[in-house]
């Protein structure tokens, strides 16, 4: 069984409080002795001489407070030999205080915070009360539940310590939000007395300097440094302080935090981190998909953050993303129809369906890539951790890890591959949509063009087109073959517009000699001209070629024909109906973007404003209620002080006045020294019952 052990006996509190006094007297240039040490503590904090004798001794000790002989030099003790007091000097007195922390423990309960018999663990440097621990000790050795806790959540951990470190940053920095008072413990002048009473000195800016340098490998021992600051803060400044209840909310919030982080440190991640669509992001393990109805709203899509029997725990699609405890009543599978809730399509529930439906697609897209090579690191990580730990044990684990680094290079390699690829793809997707948009900016430019400008471009590409035929023309000496090339597809384009004469029908349309002219010669098809030509298999002479080209007059002719202007009205139409759908569809978005943005910041600034008026209706009831009180408890005085002069004037008035001795009415009639009598009648009784055998009064 393990024996408790005898640890300091002075309480934290009353030792700083005799620091106070030792000080204040040797202001006074005076010695600090028992008798004005014990003065002071009755004046100042109402402590009897006997408590103050024995703190005093406990603290001597306890090495917290120092005791010397010395001779008076003033008043009556000039010369007089007596025993002083003083506060224990840090950079005199290191080797003493060196001396105490031999043994490796605290020297007050982690618990309750007081001194008296411990229980020292066998693993750390914690003590405990046997009343305060529920762990057994009657074996050989005492393991305090600190230990216990930190053993079972390194074997459940999970986490990589990267990870692990990353997410207990955020964690800090939401603490030292809420606490700004518990960044650093004492100022520097009280450090080094204060640290008498700290065996392990523990703060929030000590915590995040660890979550830098990866000094956390599981979330039980991050808890266990935050229950250390509320032990310092007791130490230092007291159970019933405002800084040990800032410290309790602390710990409290850190607590919450970390039960977060098991539940799921994806979310507690992005929840944090805050990426853009953040809450779209699936976790691993992906939550469960539901509708959930909460009391006065319509059935929401919602993720499931954990079940406990039969309430669910979800957290809600939308703007704000709020968290509820639904009954498994209202909740629905995701898969249910909109049609058999009956639910209202407001604008919040259209936005919250749109995130549910990206958030199904990151989820698709994630299960088409597969967990297995986020899982095979998970493994090839844990094993390299496990190597880390028991790499001496293990003779082939620097090949094992080779092993292992190489395939994880080449897998690395693979995934570069695969990353190349989508950004070249992507790349080309850019400049299709680049390309496309040059088009549609050149078709809007060209459409933008008035009428009269329609006309003049007629006009110019008649004339080019005129030129084109005649130097066209001019080049069948060389190629005539291509004349009847470009002829027969003059001919078709004057046939598909139905405008052929019957002379025409029979003319050839095309030739089999020179397969590639016509792609060469199709670009001239839209050139307006009737060419009248005798089929024949010779190449055309001179006087042929003549023959050819006088009818080339009637080419301005066809050429006026042009339906340009209904052409340009119906694209100008196509154009215009697309900028309205265009403007629409960009005017709701908008619309809809900045209402969401004004009642985002609406419920903000709703929820400003509330918190400034529910903070100044307190603090104005707590001013009435203080006024109130104290005028109450003027009121009361006055009436105690009037009721006790009127009770003294009472009393004095009865103390002057006789009594009778028989009935104990106020008396008229004196007898004897100590008798008197209110009535003749009170006078006979008592004459006649026993007032004759002692009556004093003498007779005449």
């Amino acid at each position: 069984m393990v024996k408790p052990v005898k640890r300091r006996q002075a309480s934290p509190q009353h030792i700083e409080n005799l620091w106070g006094a030792i000080n204040y007297i040797r202001q006074q240039k005076q010695i600090p002795n028992m008798e004005r040490i014990s003065k002071y503590m009755e004046r100042e904090y109402e402590m009897r001489y006997s408590d103050t004798a024995n703190q005093l001794h406990y603290a001597v000790m306890d090495g917290l407070v120092k005791s010397y002989r010395a001779k008076g030099s003033k008043g009556s003790k000039v010369g007089v030999e007596q025993e002083g007091f003083r506060v224990p000097i840090p950079e005199l007195d290191n080797e003493e205080e060196e001396e105490n922390q031999i043994d490796g423990h605290d020297w007050y309960c982690f618990y309750c915070h007081k001194g008296g018999e411990m229980l020292l663990c066998s693993s750390c440097w914690r003590v405990y009360h046997p009343a305060c621990t529920e762990e057994d000790y009657s074996g050989v050795r005492f393991v305090c539940s600190i230990c216990q806790e930190n053993e079972a959540g390194r074997k459940r951990n999970k986490l990589k310590k990267l990870e692990l470190n990353t997410l207990l940053e955020y964690t800090v920095k939401r603490l030292k939000e809420k606490t700004r008072e518990l960044h650093k413990l004492c100022a520097k002048e009280d450090e080094k007395l204060l640290l008498c009473f700290l065996y392990n000195p523990m703060d929030l800016n000590i915590m995040e300097a660890k979550t830098f340098e990866e000094g956390y490998k599981f979330l039980e021992e991050f808890h266990a440094d935050a229950l250390n600051v509320l032990h310092n803060v007791v130490l230092c400044y007291g159970e019933f302080d405002e800084m040990a209840e800032l410290a309790l909310i602390m710990v409290k919030d850190c607590t919450y935090d970390i039960d977060e982080i098991k539940l799921c440190s994806d979310c507690y991640k992005l929840s944090n981190a805050k990426p853009k669509d953040w809450f779209c992001q699936p976790c691993d393990p992906p939550h469960e998909l539901v509708w959930a109805k909460q009391k006065g709203y319509t059935y929401w899509p919602a993720k499931v953050i954990v079940r406990t029997d039969d309430k669910y725990d979800v957290r809600f699609f939308g703007n704000f993303h709020q968290r509820a405890t639904i009954p498994e009543s209202s909740i629905k599978p995701i898969e249910t129809s909109l049609k058999t809730l009956a639910v209202k399509r407001t604008q919040g529930f259209v936005k919250s369906c749109q995130e549910l439906e990206k958030h199904q697609r990151f989820l698709e897209k994630r299960k088409l890539d597969g967990w297995k090579a986020e899982t095979s690191d998970k493994e090839e990580d844990a094993f390299e951790e496990a190597a880390n730990e028991n790499e001496e044990d293990i003779p082939d684990v620097k090949r094992v890890k080779e092993q292992k680094k190489k395939k994880k290079k080449d897998k690395s390699h693979k995934n570069n591959k695969k990353k190349e690829k989508l950004k070249r793809e992507k790349k080309d997707r850019k400049g299709r949509k680049a390309r496309k948009r040059e088009i549609e900016q050149e078709d809007t430019v060209i459409l933008e063009v008035s009428s009269e400008e329609d006309e003049e471009r007629a006009e110019k590409r008649r004339r080019k087109s005129q030129k084109t035929y005649t130097r066209l023309k001019s080049k069948t000496d060389e190629h005539g073959n291509s004349w009847d090339m470009i002829t027969s597809s003059i001919n078709e384009s004057r046939h598909r517009q139905s405008a052929l004469s019957p002379e025409d029908a029979n003319l050839v349309t095309s030739s089999e000699d020179h397969p590639h002219s016509q792609a060469r010669v199709v670009s001239v098809a839209h050139v307006a001209t009737q060419t009248s030509k005798k089929p024949t298999n010779k190449l055309p002479s001179k006087s042929t070629q003549t023959d050819m080209v006088e009818p080339s007059v009637s080419a301005p002719a066809a050429a006026t024909e042009c339906d340009c202007d209904e052409k340009y009205a119906k694209i100008m139409e196509d154009l215009s109906r697309r900028l309205e759908e265009h403007h629409a569809t960009e005017r709701e978005n908008a619309l809809d973007e900045l209402s969401d943005k004004m009642q985002k910041e609406f419920e903000e600034d709703k929820q400003q404003a509330i918190a400034r008026a529910i903070g100044n209706m307190e603090r104005e009831v707590e001013l009435a209620s203080q006024q109130a009180e104290d005028k109450c408890k003027e009121q009361y005085m006055k009436e105690m002080k009037k009721l006790a002069q009127k009770h003294k004037e009472n009393v004095s008035q009865t103390k002057k006045k006789q009594w009778c001795f028989n009935c104990e009415e106020e008396a008229m009639y004196h007898c004897c020294w100590n008798t008197s009598y209110c009535s003749t009648k009170c006078q006979q009784e008592h004459w006649h019952k026993e007032h004759k055998k002692v009556c004093r009064r003498k007779r005449n």
